[in-house]
């Protein structure tokens, strides 16, 4: 009887990690900040007038934990510029309707999502970093960020990897990042 036990035991161990598997961790949430402008254009290109400025695309895929997609997410994203400057919230500045760092986006049938900008700049205090409030029906509102570089207190499922990858012609090349964003049932 002893035995079995121990056998039963050493099985239900093995089997841990397949379970492990069969859920995805929910991504951590982080602050709002004070520069959250509510009702975002929609947009796939947060600056179209880029000029020199270095270019991002950042993808990913919107999942539960269950790990299954979800379709019809809405992701509002917003970034400082390469100065680290927001749009929207200074009346001393003139912002260019055309690059206010700031869209509302859907995530596609399969869960993915994908947005284009230029390279987030560091202001005193802070990294650089994306900010994203994600929400769907039936899910928890998810305030979180996507950070470029590991700091103290961020996870390392919110540090993007970039990499390059051409643009093609006498373009510099744009930049690429994945974040991956799992929500909670609400």
């Amino acid at each position: 009887m002893k035995r079995r036990r121990i056998i039963f035991a050493g099985g239900a161990l093995l089997a841990l990690p397949m379970f492990a598997r069969a859920a995805c961790m929910s991504t951590r949430p982080d602050q709002l900040g004070p520069f959250f402008v509510p009702n975002a254009p929609a947009a796939s290109d947060l600056c179209a007038a880029a000029g020199n400025d270095e270019r991002l695309t950042v993808t990913g895929r919107i999942a539960g934990v269950d790990c299954q997609p979800l379709a019809g997410v809405t992701i509002e994203v917003w970034q400082a510029n390469a100065k680290g400057e927001y749009s929207q919230v200074s009346r001393e500045r003139k912002d260019d309707p055309r690059c206010l760092l700031r869209a509302t986006i859907t995530s596609g049938a399969d869960g993915r999502y994908a947005f284009r900008s230029v390279l987030a700049g560091a202001y005193p205090g802070r990294p650089s970093h994306i900010h994203f409030r994600v929400g769907r029906r039936g899910y928890r509102t998810l305030v979180t960020q996507l950070y470029f570089e590991r700091q103290p207190g961020v996870d390392e499922g919110r540090v993007a990897k970039l990499t390059r990858a051409s643009a093609g012609g006498d373009k510099p090349a744009d930049y690429q990042a994945v974040f991956d964003i799992t929500l909670l049932p609400a």
